[in-house]
């Protein structure tokens, strides 16, 4: 079978078609509905329909009808043929006659057909066009109101989890804030409680020096004797009748120095320097004895001189080597290079200058070459120990700065070899942490407002003493 023939025999059959058509028309008309009736998207394939929104248009039906809806104006003669021969061409032409006959007799019929199939097949391309555009538009409003929807759902889910978000964050945020003023609460109470017992253990402290001295003193009254010395007569401050003891200064270091124990940890640095002293050892000032209680501890051979009765009374209660005499003229008494070395623990800022340049030169002529010579003050580059441990005791004269201390033991003609720096403070401002995390200019900021911290901590809360380390080279004894 040929492709025209199958063509032929797939084509509708275009009377059932129209009569069809009249008869829905009719049944509508007659019925009263409303033939625009709006679209509905679930009754949309109502039918069972295969065909897709948009393939009407572009359906094969429509395209068949679009081509072969026109007759021709005269008659297809071509398939009028035959095999006979000369009868054969003879019935041929007659039937052609006939035919032009019939198509000629039925011209009219013929015309009105055409005009028929014309308007039928532009109506159903024009309601093939509006089927499509009206379920496109359909369509196209469904995915709008869908995406409106949509949209509209999205913005509420995002509101209310923006709400719900902020109620979170604000709930968060409470909370943080109260644990973080409770614990600061909680930090503070801490702190307080640590300074009160600080206090509290410094009071007793305080109050254990000071009932250790006044047992010692009640200890030592009635016991003491009127020295008897060939020196007394020498004292700078020379007493005819000693009388009663004078506890006043004593009960003042009591108080305010500290406890023996805490001093003799302070002290404990100075023996070695002594170590190798051939000769006996002097303390000027030796106050409650702590030194020389080390020096005996460590094998060294020393002794102490003091003008204060109270505290020799408690140095020997301790069986220690203390005499009352004067510094000064102790010194003038001695042979040169008698002694092994001498040391003087916060006792030159109670001197005069002149006394202080006197005591040099002798300490350098007593002390056998090589001894050291150290005296040990307070710091007057540090604020807090100005403020604090040298105005604190009225018979401190004037402070002495490490530099003025150097010179004055130099041009006495002793050799310095060392200013070592005491008793560090704790409190001290904090320095700022950089974190790696910061940018480069924040990293300077912080270098350079750490350096401005150790300068502020160097002025306020520097070493609260000092030591200079001497040694004598008097070519002497």
């Amino acid at each position: 079978m040929s492709t025209s023939q199958e063509k032929q025999n797939k084509a509708p059959n275009v009377l059932e078609v129209m009569e069809e058509i009249r008869q829905r028309v009719k049944e509508d008309v007659a019925s009263g509905e409303n033939i625009t009736m709006p679209f509905k998207p679930k009754e949309a394939n109502a039918a069972g329909s295969s065909r897709k929104a948009g393939e009407l248009v572009y359906s094969e039906d429509l395209r068949y009808l679009n081509m072969n809806h026109v007759i021709p104006q005269t008659p297809n003669l071509d398939h009028i043929v035959s095999h006979r021969g000369l009868l054969g061409k003879v019935i041929v032409k007659v039937k052609r006659k006939i035919a032009v006959f019939i198509w000629n007799l039925f011209s009219g019929y013929f015309t009105t057909e055409q005009e028929f199939k014309s308007n039928l097949v532009r109506f159903l391309n024009d309601t093939s066009k509006y089927v499509d555009a009206r379920d496109a538009d359909n369509f196209w409003e469904l995915i709008r109101k869908i995406d409106y929807d949509v949209t509209k759902s999205l913005e509420r889910i995002e509101r209310v989890a923006d709400d719900q978000m902020a109620s979170l964050r604000t709930s968060e945020k409470q909370i943080n804030q109260s644990l973080s003023n409770g614990l600061k609460d909680i930090q503070s109470q801490i702190t307080k409680i640590h300074t009160i017992a600080e206090q509290n253990a410094n009071q007793i402290k305080t109050v254990d020096s000071v009932s250790r001295g006044i047992e010692s003193i009640i200890a030592n009254t009635g016991k003491a004797e009127s020295v008897e010395s060939e020196d007394v007569s020498a004292w700078t401050h020379k007493q005819e009748d000693l009388g009663e003891t004078d506890y006043s200064y004593l009960l003042l270091e009591n108080r305010f120095r500290g406890s023996e124990e805490e001093i003799k940890n302070r002290l404990k640095i100075y023996p070695a320097y002594f170590q190798e002293a051939k000769k006996p050892v002097l303390e000027i000032g030796p106050g409650r004895g702590e030194l020389l209680e080390l020096f005996k501890d460590a094998g060294v051979e020393a002794y102490g001189v003091d003008i204060d009765q109270a505290m020799i009374e408690a140095a020997t209660a301790k069986g220690l080597n203390v005499q009352l005499y004067d510094a000064l003229n102790h010194l003038r008494s001695l042979e040169d290079g008698s002694l092994g070395g001498v040391i003087a623990v916060q006792v030159v800022e109670h001197l005069q200058r002149q006394e202080l340049e006197e005591w040099i030169r002798l300490c350098n002529k007593k002390v056998a070459a090589g001894g050291k010579i150290i005296f040990e003050t307070i710091n007057p580059q540090s604020l807090l120990a100005l403020s604090s441990n040298y105005f604190r005791d009225p018979t401190h004269i004037w402070p002495l700065h490490p530099d003025t201390l150097r010179y004055v033991m130099e041009f006495g003609g002793m050799n310095v070899e060392d200013v070592r720096y005491l008793s560090p403070v704790a409190g001290i401002l904090k320095e700022i942490e950089a974190d790696e995390q910061m940018p480069p200019r924040w990293h300077s900021t912080v270098s350079l407002m750490n350096h401005n911290i150790k300068q502020i901590n160097g002025l306020l809360y520097g070493h609260m003493d000092y030591a200079i380390i001497g040694e004598s080279v008097h070519k002497g004894n």
